[in-house]
């Protein structure tokens, strides 16, 4: 079978999932395994598969057709410009939660020279560590943190950090939520679990695929941003920018949470690029941290 026909039945298979481009992820796997960039691989069509070749592919795609997320099957994915190293250790580092470095690197430029260049952030829950991460990458002066409470996941960040030649810049701190964190930050992003404990099942199969404790939020999805909240304003500097990725309709709820927290804070969200609440952002003055601290 030469590249065209089974691309052509890569993709057949893989239909049978949800997923949103069949032929796309065929050729993804394909060039995956040939190491075939996207020129190559259409320059060379007519190529003909080898056995072994053949094999490895039949048993990707079949995994794919059994709900595997492609990222786990090729081992990587881009998140910010940055390719990562991932697998089923860790959440898959998804599009909408590059608004959180959006809004980080754009506060981290707003601040006077003699700030920027001493901003400090905290990535809490960084599972494969691409957040902080890239964070780190775009803010070269900025010391970052990394939290995460999971080892196996933590072992996945360390790779990426040293993959990135970071590892001497991005911290990473075992440990839950704001715990390991010694002294106030500027920045505090998090992308925490805020899947409702009941939806969970109703997902597609490749996402419940992915680490369940990445996910589950409890009840309302709010449980662990609940405790993330009570713990930040010990935790975020005067004039600091806190951010945490939550579903759309947990926003109105989340907004009274920080508001609650941060009594005199600047409670708002950012939407992401479907116009959809995103991320609560939270950003507090002198008085919010006294308030919060006394």
């Amino acid at each position: 079978m030469n590249l065209r026909e089974y691309l052509r039945h890569a993709g057949d298979r893989i239909s049978a999932t949800p997923a949103s481009n069949p032929q796309l992820e065929a050729e993804v796997l394909i060039r995956h395994v040939l190491s075939f960039g996207r020129e190559q691989f259409f320059a060379e069509l007519k190529r003909r598969l080898s056995p072994d070749e053949t094999a490895l592919l039949d048993a990707l795609v079949a995994r794919r057709a059994s709900g595997e997320p492609l990222a786990y099957l090729t081992g990587h994915r881009e998140f910010y410009g940055l390719e990562f190293a991932v697998d089923d250790r860790v959440l898959i580092p998804r599009q909408e939660t590059e608004l959180l470095v959006e809004l980080a690197l754009k506060f981290a430029g707003s601040l006077p020279p003699s700030r920027r260049d001493d901003v400090t952030i905290v990535d809490v829950g960084t599972g494969s560590g691409a957040v902080a991460i890239a964070l780190a990458h775009y803010l070269p002066n900025a010391t970052v943190f990394a939290v995460e409470l999971d080892e196996d996941a933590m072992t996945v960040a360390r790779g990426n950090c040293q993959r990135h030649n970071l590892s001497d810049r991005v911290h990473l701190r075992s440990g839950d939520l704001l715990g390991p964190v010694q002294s106030p930050v500027d920045i505090i992003v998090s992308n925490p679990p805020y899947i409702p404990t009941d939806v969970i099942s109703t997902l597609a199969i490749e996402v419940q695929r992915e680490p369940r404790r990445a996910l589950d939020g409890g009840t309302d999805g709010l449980d662990v941003t609940r405790r993330l909240l009570r713990q930040a304003p010990a935790k975020l500097n005067p004039g600091g920018l806190m951010l945490v990725e939550l579903s759309p309709d947990q926003m109105d709820k989340a907004e009274k949470l920080a508001r609650d927290a941060f009594p005199t804070a600047e409670v708002t969200h950012a939407d992401d690029l479907l116009g959809l609440a995103r991320v609560l952002v939270v950003k507090t003055g002198e008085a919010t941290v006294r308030a919060a601290s006394s």
